[in-house]
């Protein structure tokens, strides 16, 4: 399937923020943004992220923020020598802005295998028939 871009997002990962956890910078959740006919689907991948490590910010109707943390397991027995570090750790920040209204009374979230998926109800829009003289 081609990939589309989306003339009505514009995704904005911004800010480093150090975690003090680990050698590796900051990570960035991969992420598919889907629009259906009265409703937008976030899912973002959060692999080993507790939900109460994860908050969700909508401000103005139209940037959603997702941040949090991936704390790094630490081994029980002591002291160890890593041969090979691929997993990432540490804070994470992702801006979604949104260019049409969303109706904040219409939010859903389920962190789910891994996965976490959020629904925003589109705003409807209001029109109006003007005469014309």
């Amino acid at each position: 399937m081609a990939k589309k871009n989306f003339p009505y997002f514009e995704v904005e990962i911004t800010k480093n923020y150090p975690s003090g956890i680990s050698t590796h910078i900051d990570w960035k959740p991969s992420t598919n943004i889907v629009e259906t006919h009265d409703s937008l689907v976030i899912e973002m991948e959060l692999p080993g992220v507790a939900k109460e490590d994860v908050a969700i910010t909508l401000l103005n109707n139209q940037e959603l923020i997702v941040k949090g943390v991936k704390k790094q397991p630490r081994p029980e027995r002591g002291p160890v020598t890593y041969y090979l570090f691929e997993r990432e750790f540490g804070t994470f920040y992702k801006k979604i802005v949104i260019d049409f209204p969303l109706d904040t009374s219409q939010v859903t979230s389920l962190m789910e295998n891994g996965v976490l998926i959020l629904e925003v109800r589109k705003r409807g829009e209001s029109k109006i028939a003007v005469e014309i003289k």
